[in-house]
């Protein structure tokens, strides 16, 4: 029987209101989409010898004016066998390349510092946060800290910044520095290389911001709601990491795929889709590679986003920072060749730290070889990308001689120096050393590091004494030629 005029009327406005549904259903999933499927919490492992510190953070990030405000909780416990009268921050914001002829410096400003207890007395000099504690922290107890801060996002392309349609936030909050045996590691924010020292800790970072910006960050979203005013509230939470990083924009899309048991995802701009289809492959063949090498990568998800950093990569736990620039077809190698190295530093770096201002050498010389390993067994061409380090490096010692690889980053002259020796030679202090020992022993190696110092800091030592406990021979006097 048709439809009389009455119904066919009411029929329209359904469908009208089920087409309006869809749109708003499809923009919105495109939304969540560039974030990613909310998660559980990740299981969180634990180390021997080590209280990892948590860090509760809570901001609120308006990308018009560039402006983080936040807020820190903190828990800290000594794990030395010293009491400690301070602890300190690193304010990486403030290093002077972050405010140096930028429209919009950056700069990151600590208002307030205390526990439950009361105030604490705080000093900000350069990129350090000096707190003067109560009364001193025991070996083995525990503090809660509670900082209040708000950062500026420079107007600059790098590791923090805007740029390009991203603001990068990497090195962006108060972060802890290390206490070792040799005491605080208070290094500045050394301009060449990465200049960072960690430890892992456990993170909860809640974000608020317009709800029309996507964001890719470390760890697993877990939550996310809509609030009013069109913001949003997103929150992730972490195993254990080494940083926390996110890189936010209105023009994020995504596409991901399932390698093992870790979500890989390329999240890029709108008008970069070929370029992120070539990431999206890559950091999964990458990633599958890897774990078969070297040991499985232990964490749910890696996002490889495309962002405003002028140099190319930059590694952070579960996500990479990857140069939009290398996004077009004619750099199509570029960007392979980026993508693959800093996914190998989810390995060596992420899972494994070390000092990466004194042994620059032991993660991006290693970063470096595991990308080879990965063109020769997976593309066929690893001698081509083996050529050019090889180049890079005889270049720079035709024109200054040799130099020593083990060093730290302050006293290599320049970027020349820095890249030829840390990545060129100690890429092939690893290729000599397969020629050595074999590949087979040198896999085992390498699988035996991952696995031994999964979640804590190795040292060059550390890896020069596994592989002559693995290879049963003195191999003192070959590292010895090769870093000094």
């Amino acid at each position: 029987m048709p439809a009389q005029p009455r119904q066919k009327r009411a029929v329209s406005i359904a469908l009208a209101v089920l087409l309006i549904l869809a749109v708003f259903i499809y923009h919105g999933s495109n939304t969540w989409q560039a974030e990613g499927p909310v998660l559980s919490a990740p299981a969180v492992p634990e180390v021997a010898g080590l209280v990892p510190a948590v860090y509760d953070i809570d901001v609120m990030l308006d990308p018009h004016t560039g402006t983080v405000v936040g807020s820190s909780r903190v828990e800290y416990t000594n794990n030395q066998e010293v009491s400690l009268p301070e602890i300190y921050f690193h304010l990486y914001p403030n290093a002077a390349v972050f405010s140096q002829d930028v429209k919009r410096p950056g700069r990151l400003e600590v208002t307030a510092v205390g526990t439950d207890s009361g105030q604490l007395l705080y000093a900000m000099e350069g990129t350090l946060l000096k707190i003067e504690l109560a009364s001193e922290l025991s070996p083995g107890e525990q503090i809660v800290l509670n900082l209040n801060w708000e950062l500026t996002v420079p107007d600059y392309p790098g590791r923090l910044g805007e740029n390009d349609g991203v603001i990068s936030l990497g090195n962006w909050y108060p972060v802890l520095a290390v206490y070792d045996a040799a005491g605080w590691h208070l290094d500045p924010y050394y301009e060449l290389g990465d200049p960072f020292y960690s430890e892992v800790g456990r993170y909860r970072v809640k974000l608020t911001l317009p709800n029309n910006y996507k964001v890719a960050a470390t760890g697993n979203l877990t939550a996310r709601r809509r609030l009013p005013e069109q913001q949003k509230e997103l929150v992730w939470d972490t195993s254990l990491v080494r940083d926390f990083a996110m890189a936010v924009s209105d023009d994020y899309a995504a596409l991901e795929q399932q390698v093992d048991k870790t979500l890989v995802r390329s999240v890029f701009l709108r008008g970069d889709k070929a370029g992120g289809q070539r990431v999206l492959k890559t950091g999964a063949e990458a990633v599958e590679f890897f774990n078969g090498a070297f040991g499985p990568y232990p964490y749910d998800q890696l996002t490889l986003a495309a962002t405003g950093f002028y140099q190319g990569g930059m590694e952070y736990p579960n996500i990479v920072f990857l140069a939009r620039q290398f996004y077009g077809l004619e750099d199509a190698d570029v960007l392979d060749y980026i993508a693959v190295h800093e996914t190998a530093h989810q390995w060596w770096y992420g899972v494994v730290g070390n000092n990466q201002i004194e042994e620059a050498w032991l993660d991006e010389g290693l970063t470096e070889f595991s990308t080879i390993l990965f063109y020769e067994q997976v593309r066929g061409r690893g001698q081509e990308e083996a050529r050019s380090l090889i180049s890079l490096y005889q270049a720079y010692q035709q024109a200054n001689g040799d130099g020593k690889i083990l060093r730290p980053l302050n006293e290599f002259p320049g970027e020349l120096a820095y890249t030829a020796l840390v990545y060129g030679k100690g890429c092939l202090l690893f290729l000599q050393l397969r020629e050595e020992i074999g590949e087979e022993l040198l896999l085992q190696v390498l699988q035996t590091y991952y696995r031994r110092f999964a979640y804590k800091n190795a040292t060059g030592e550390d890896l020069i004494q596994l592989t002559e406990e693995v290879s049963g021979r003195d191999l003192n006097s070959f590292f010895q030629e090769w870093l000094h």
